[in-house]
């Protein structure tokens, strides 16, 4: 299955003396608060840069996004940064599909940005197919073929 990896940065804050009513979408990804009170902000997109460092300059232009966003955290320090790689197929799409030649196994991946939004979708659609051994509505753009024979 022909994937790549896309690069993205993100931070988390100290803990913050007061907390966010809701997650909230922003241009360089998301921004939420976690139980402890940090807030979690980023998740840009860094393609060609296959490099596993995190990148100051990317960290303070997510800062600065952040800080713009949400003034009250302008004075948070940043906890921790770090990036993580995304599996994306080459059309960004993922792939839920049974494997072929196997009777009894399915694949699931290339979700990219989405894996966890799309877990319970995925899932869900998956079970069908497993139950009833017909692809559920909707599953067919996801397939293999995409790739070839």
């Amino acid at each position: 299955m022909p994937q790549q990896r896309v690069k993205g940065h993100l931070l988390a804050t100290e803990p913050a003396p007061f907390r966010l009513r809701t997650a909230l979408a922003a241009l360089e990804g998301l921004v939420l608060q976690l139980p402890g009170g940090e807030i979690v902000s980023g998740g840009t997109l860094d393609e060609g840069d296959d490099d596993p460092a995190v990148h100051t300059d990317v960290i303070s232009g997510i800062r600065k996004g952040l800080a713009e966003l949400v003034p009250r955290t302008a004075d948070l320090p940043i906890g921790h940064a770090w990036c993580c790689f995304r599996p994306a197929t080459a059309d960004e799409q993922p792939v839920i599909d049974r494997v072929p030649g196997l009777e009894n196994a399915w694949l699931t991946c290339g979700h990219f940005r989405t894996g966890i939004l799309m877990a319970a979708a995925t899932g869900d659609a998956l079970a069908r197919w497993i139950e009833t051994g017909e692809p559920p509505p909707g599953v067919e753009p996801f397939g293999l073929h995409r790739f070839g024979p």
